[in-house]
């Protein structure tokens, strides 16, 4: 959120929040006019400065969730963010410099009170290159464009021709495949999301004006009452060093049997405006390392988070060769490290190296298919410049779905991003299509990302449940959760998830008595915390029923979607808010998640 903001799209989140102000379209154009004077000349008019004034960022709304806004808030921040942007990509066009415009942009950020000066520039400092790349390279590049793509709204649609794009799947009737009735069953442990901070500094700052705090160098004097725990913290603090251990050596001293880890991504922390590639790779590195320590023996299959590349989020599509802005030394690291641990077979290093996804099969009948979909999410710039299937990934998924129907292969799908709405409207479109023609080998998919303790439930046409997609939650405590991993039970044979185990700690306890080991415990697991059967489709589908009608059951999947965690809980939310965290779980062509919401209590 915080990129998007520099990029000038939350300058009206005062405005849209403020009792006093209304939304005039007299007070919009005069903030386009004058904007993009003052990016033309500099000239710092009365009206500027009283606009400036105005739209200052109140500290308490720096991290508003800003797609929430509807109707006329939402028709104006879209004018707001053609506005400036448009203004940005003139002057770059018309020859202004690159450090100008840097200048400009941190003057612009500061004056809004979006961040601080230090985080302003850092952030755009680090972004700037990428973007001013992809306005050389695409001279049809718009302001509207950009906005359609991080709004994705009715009153900020993309009319851009570049994204009716689609993938040929195969229209052959599926086939299905038999499975053998046994007993036996997996162990498959899934991590997500550690975000390991090295400045992580135990009772420093835990509250901060920068999008990441508990850091060393925040609070020189350390006079503050709000502290930094020691094993974490819930506020917008990641992980210190000696917790990332705590969690995979209890992992590895607890669970006996584990066939298989699947880690589904982010490593780096938040300071996402003082990344570097030398800091990242330190951060992987040991990382990983630790991971291969801990589990020796038992194969781990991983993939990239959204926050691995240098800056955050940019995943440049194979065919940028400057190496400032592409990706391809995270895609040359990862695949020197996940093979030479011997997770993966030498055949995986292609496709690593061509877009950071790979396929292999653990045994016989079994296929794991690990995808790098953050490059479908709206905050890779890289969309702009590659809209349609950037690096052929969906092709390649769907003819490797396609070989594996063939080859009578059930199939487990790891992708960081859930296909919700952080993913761009088309990418996740024809992600769905090809779930629905593959979905009867598709047993399972794992998710991260999101922290929160929750599920995607696929319908296909018919509005039928035919998927799910499982999501792990985070080994951070970011923001205001207790820190997790899921266990799950899986089929041997057909590989469904039977149940899973979410185990976790309370965070405040373990502070409390921070020279002993967190206490960490089974939270629950599905089948019993709901009271259900089994986990197959038609099972689920009358849990989601129950769920959106029944007010114990929608409050006690309230309470584990935040993990129990009390800053999170304490928060106020009726049974209408809670409803929304229900209709988040559909995932769906026909846009039912919205139907859901509009749906009376």
């Amino acid at each position: 959120m915080l990129l998007y903001k520099l990029v000038f799209l939350v300058v009206l989140v005062k405005v849209a929040h403020s009792d006093e102000i209304t939304h005039q379209d007299a007070t919009l154009s005069s903030f386009s006019n004058e904007l993009d004077l003052w990016m033309r000349t500099g000239i710092e008019t009365q009206e500027f400065r009283r606009l400036i004034a105005m739209l200052s960022f109140p500290r308490d709304l720096r991290r508003v969730d800003w797609r929430s806004l509807t109707g006329e808030r939402s028709a104006n921040i879209c004018v707001i963010c053609q506005s400036a942007l448009n203004a940005v990509i003139n002057i770059y066009r018309n020859g202004t410099s690159v450090d100008e415009i840097r200048s400009k942009g941190i003057k612009f950020c500061v004056l809004l009170n979006i961040e601080t000066e230090e985080v302003c520039n850092g952030t755009i400092t680090l972004n700037l290159p990428t973007i001013l790349h992809i306005i050389d390279a695409r001279p049809d590049l718009t302001g509207s464009t950009i906005c359609g793509i991080l709004l994705e709204s009715d009153s900020c649609p993309l009319n851009d021709t570049r994204f009716e794009w689609s993938v040929d799947i195969n229209r052959d009737p599926p086939k299905l495949i038999d499975a053998d009735e046994v007993d036996e069953t997996l162990n498959i442990i899934q991590i997500t999301d550690i975000h390991y901070d090295p400045n992580y500094e135990p009772y420093g700052k835990s509250q901060c004006d920068q999008p990441i705090c508990c850091r060393k160098g925040q609070n020189s004097t350390n006079t503050s009452d709000k502290v930094a725990g020691y094993w974490g913290d819930y506020n917008y603090c990641d992980s210190p060093w000696h917790a990332v251990v705590d969690l995979l050596d209890h992992i590895r001293d607890t669970h006996r049997n584990i066939s298989y880890v699947y880690f589904t991504g982010d490593i780096v922390d938040h300071g996402v405006w003082e990344t570097s590639i030398e800091g990242n790779v330190e951060i992987l590195n040991r990382s990983y390392g630790y991971i291969h320590d801990t589990f020796r023996n038992v194969p781990v299959y991983p993939i990239l988070g959204n926050h691995e590349p240098h800056p955050v989020n940019q995943f440049a599509p194979i065919d940028v060769t400057n190496d400032e802005i592409n990706a391809k030394w995270l895609y040359s690291m990862m695949a020197d490290l996940w093979i030479n641990f011997g997770w993966l077979p030498e055949s995986t290093r292609s496709t690593i190296l061509s877009g950071g996804y790979y396929t292999v099969s653990p045994k016989r009948g079994f296929r794991i298919i690990a995808l790098n979909n953050n490059v479908c999410y709206i905050y890779n710039w890289w969309l702009w410049y590659q809209p349609e299937d950037p690096d052929g990934q969906l092709r390649w998924l769907e003819k490797t779905l396609w070989q594996a129907e063939k080859d009578s292969e059930f199939v487990h799908i790891l992708a960081h991003v859930p296909a919700g709405n952080e993913c761009q409207k088309t990418w996740r479109r024809e992600y769905l299509k090809i779930v629905n023609r593959y979905a009867h080998i598709i047993q399972a998919q794992f998710n991260g990302h999101t922290h929160n303790d929750e599920l995607l439930l696929y319908y296909d046409d018919d509005t039928r449940i035919n998927n799910v997609a499982w999501n792990g939650g985070s080994a951070t405590a970011f923001t205001n959760l207790n820190p997790n991993y899921k266990l799950y039970t899986v089929h041997s044979t057909n590989y469904m998830v039977t149940d899973f185990e979410t185990w976790m700690y309370n965070l405040s306890l373990a502070n409390e008595n921070a020279t002993q080991r967190p206490l960490w415990y089974k939270s629950y697991s599905f089948k019993a915390e709901y009271d259900i059967p089994h986990l197959s489709y038609n099972s689920l589908s009358d849990w989601f029923l129950r769920l959106k009608n029944d007010d114990d059951l929608l409050n006690r999947y309230y309470r584990n979607f935040f993990k129990l965690a009390e800053p999170s809980l304490k928060r106020e939310c009726d049974s209408k808010c809670k409803r929304t965290y229900a209709c988040r779980i559909i995932a769906s062509l026909k846009d039912e998640a919205t139907r859901c919401i509009a749906e009376k209590y």
